[in-house]
């Protein structure tokens, strides 16, 4: 009989042991789950940051193109307006010049030839110069819409090469998210 009672405190001893096992264990397995949790949160907040830069750097470089794009519709416009301009001032000297024509044609007889050879000269110049600057004003409009079209080729690269670089963030993140995780 006495063999039962030194079984039962035996049984009580590892019945014991056995329950600040389980609770050692347990704490340790809550510690485990507090530090997986709070590893997802630091690498949650990492990516938030990164994303925010991210997004914060395509808003600056989208702000910076459209000013570029002001600017150089800017310097069209201008250029237009200049050239407008001078079409303006050689249409009035060609009026101007029409009226001379006309009253020097009434004034005197023998100089109206004079005065209409030297008129034509003068128009024939000037149509020449009004034709250069046609010109000039055609080849300074296709430069602008040639440097225009280059900034929205540049613009897409650039808008590509910024997707493609977030998706390679984003995939990096989610591979070394995964690593993380499986190492937690």
């Amino acid at each position: 009989m006495a063999a039962d009672p030194d079984a039962g405190l035996a049984a009580l001893a590892e019945n014991r042991e056995l329950r600040s096992t389980i609770a050692a264990l347990r704490a340790e397995l809550e510690e485990a789950h507090r530090r997986a949790d709070l590893a997802d949160v630091q690498a949650g907040s990492a990516a938030h940051a990164e994303v925010t830069q991210l997004r914060s750097a395509v808003a600056t470089l989208r702000a910076e193109l459209e000013q570029e794009r002001a600017l150089r519709e800017d310097a069209v416009q201008r250029a237009a307006s200049t050239a407008q301009q001078e079409i303006r001032q050689l249409k009035t000297t060609l009026g101007a010049l029409h009226d001379a024509i006309e009253q020097a044609r009434y004034e005197a007889e023998p100089k109206v030839q004079q005065a209409v050879a030297d008129s034509k000269e003068e128009i024939a110049e000037l149509r020449a110069t009004s034709a250069a600057l046609r010109t000039a004003l055609e080849r300074e409009g296709i430069v602008h819409a040639q440097a225009l079209e280059d900034l929205h080729t540049q613009y897409r690269a650039e808008a590509m090469q910024l997707q493609a670089t977030v998706r390679e963030l984003r995939a990096r993140l989610e591979s070394s998210g995964v690593e993380t995780r499986g190492v937690g």
